[in-house]
């Protein structure tokens, strides 16, 4: 796969002017987007993710930039703003994409209708086609928004918060479907977002803003092992490298824990989560036996078949 760069800024500065005020969000940034990469923007609330998306994609002057693209046909974006137009077709939506192609009789041509045709199919939204925007939930109206910026056949696609206020399954699937179209379509894909549990499963790069105006650009594993996601969003009670929340001994018993797997992972959580501290030194033994389907917790000769069960044995 190519990694040619697709968008590129140099000695970018991102912000407002008002007058002499400037407002500096970002200032004197270098940025790459390459083909084949999907790539997740992460930082604070009010950091400025926002306006530096909209002025990738042109929509909003930047302050000082050495080099700049913001050519229409290079660049799609979908941005958090509602759609006023709810009573339009998602199919008609989708045609949206296609506009910048089109000469003044507006006319799609065969090769515009294949291209909407694809963006529906790859968004798995076929059986949405002839909904009206209303009718649509946020997660479909999401991959409908993309499904638009699919159609501009664009080699770079921006996206801001693509999966706000959408529940687990539909955030899973529109990260997993950014992911999957970076590499098939070998397209620069980025997404400002604050799912950070599927941004380190997902990017193949992160920009991680800090409070400096400045980005710190790595692969996911890279910034969590050096600690900047530690310093930027300054976790509390959350360890990053673990991916769990610190859990209070408060019982001060401690159990010995045999087993592996997932099963093994999920009773040490429930164990640490209700207080007691896994310790292989400990007199207090449970072993986990998992067959076909069943799951079962054996303290010396008695045995639980649930989790719930094994806890309020041991309290």
């Amino acid at each position: 796969m190519s990694q040619e760069i697709l968008l590129q800024s140099k000695n970018l500065s991102v912000g407002y002017a008002e007058g002499d005020q400037r407002n500096v969000l970002f200032e004197h940034v270098d940025l790459e987007l390459r083909a084949g990469e999907l790539v997740c923007f992460m930082g604070a609330n009010g950091i400025g993710k926002s306006s530096l998306i909209r002025t990738l994609a042109g929509l909003q002057k930047p302050l000082l930039s050495d080099k700049q693209s913001t050519d229409p046909t290079k660049v799609s974006v979908v941005l958090t703003d509602r759609v006023n137009a709810v009573n339009m077709t998602v199919t008609e939506l989708v045609t949206l994409g296609r506009y910048p192609y089109l000469d003044w009789n507006i006319k799609l041509t065969n090769e515009d209708k294949l291209i909407i045709n694809s963006a529906i199919r790859d968004t798995h939204i076929e059986s949405l086609r002839d909904k009206k925007l209303y009718e649509l939930s946020d997660g479909q109206l999401q991959m409908a928004m993309i499904a638009r910026a699919l159609a501009q056949d664009t080699p770079v696609i921006l996206l801001d918060e693509p999966t706000a206020h959408l529940d687990l399954n539909n955030r899973v699937e529109i990260m997993n479907l950014l992911r999957r179209l970076a590499r098939s379509s070998n397209k620069a894909i980025l997404v400002a977002t604050h799912e950070l549990d599927l941004a380190l499963q997902t990017a193949d790069l992160i920009w991680l803003a800090g409070g400096d105006k400045k980005l710190i650009i790595g692969i996911p594993e890279d910034l969590v092992l050096n600690g900047s996601f530690d310093v930027i969003f300054q976790f509390k009670g959350f360890d990053l490298k673990t991916g769990k929340v610190f859990h209070e001994a408060w019982r001060n018993h401690t159990v010995n824990l045999i087993g592996d797997g997932y099963e093994y992972l999920w009773t040490k959580n429930a164990l640490e989560r209700n207080g007691f501290i896994v310790d292989k030194e400990s007199p207090i033994t449970i072993s986990i036996q998992s067959r076909e389907n069943l799951i079962e917790w054996i303290i010396g000769n008695e045995q639980y078949r649930t989790l719930e069960e094994l806890i309020r044995k041991l309290q």
